[in-house]
């Protein structure tokens, strides 16, 4: 019996055939497990809203502090939730590339505790500047006219060691005394082109960030004061 080898342009239509076949399915792999982050982070963050929410039950409506409120040291709102949440792993976001976990940046002091931040409207009004007078005060349930469209908590551009985000300074003229760009802040499209959001009521949801907030003030889920 005579044997039939596979000639060589049978080769590589095979090759090809399995390239175009790799082609098209690894960016679905990767989308896959892109969605799977997004899930786990979303978990995350609904969490954290669940535990945002026992707090202020114990704590006459109030939400978590940051380190605006006399003490300068960061994450004061991650340590006054563990007793809630009691899972450090909920505050590092699969998807975050940030590379400072351990070892801080040339010429910065901290390490990346968190990937996530909270609404420095929430703040209580202390009085220290412009910023703690004008832009904060809303320290409770209460005081937050629609809890289910006001973000408190949101996710942190790569490698920063903030604790807060400053909304209320987003744009420029404001009554805040100070300028930030969101993107100096907050992350923009870790999960296929947006980010999670946890939201007062303690509900989390992904959403681009357009979709949060607009710098002519059309839109803005970030102040409390907004229906």
């Amino acid at each position: 019996m005579k044997l039939r080898a596979f000639t060589l342009i049978e080769l590589l239509v095979v090759i090809a055939i399995i390239a175009i076949l790799a082609a098209i399915l690894f960016p679905v792999f990767a989308q896959a497990r892109e969605k799977a982050r997004q899930t786990a982070c979303l978990s995350n963050m609904r969490q954290m809203g669940i535990a945002v929410n026992m707090y202020a039950q114990d704590y006459d409506e109030c939400f978590p502090l940051d380190s605006h409120t006399g003490t300068n040291a960061p994450w004061v709102w991650l340590r006054t939730l563990e007793p809630y949440t009691k899972n450090k792993l909920l505050y590092r976001c699969p998807s975050d590339p940030s590379t400072n976990w351990t070892t801080p940046l040339p010429g910065f002091r901290h390490v990346r505790q968190t990937s996530y931040v909270t609404n420095f409207w929430m703040l209580p009004r202390i009085g220290v500047d412009d910023l703690t007078t004008n832009c904060s005060g809303y320290n409770t349930l209460a005081s937050v006219r629609s809890p289910a469209r006001t973000i408190y908590i949101a996710e942190a551009k790569p490698n920063a060691t903030i604790d807060h985000y400053h909304a209320g300074a987003w744009k420029w003229p404001n009554d805040c005394g100070t300028f930030f760009l969101p993107t100096d802040e907050l992350a923009m499209n870790w999960h296929m082109g947006g980010t999670n959001y946890t939201f007062v009521d303690g509900h989390a949801k992904w959403l681009r960030f357009e979709q949060t907030w607009t710098p002519d003030g059309a839109i803005d889920l970030h102040d409390p004061s907004r229906e």
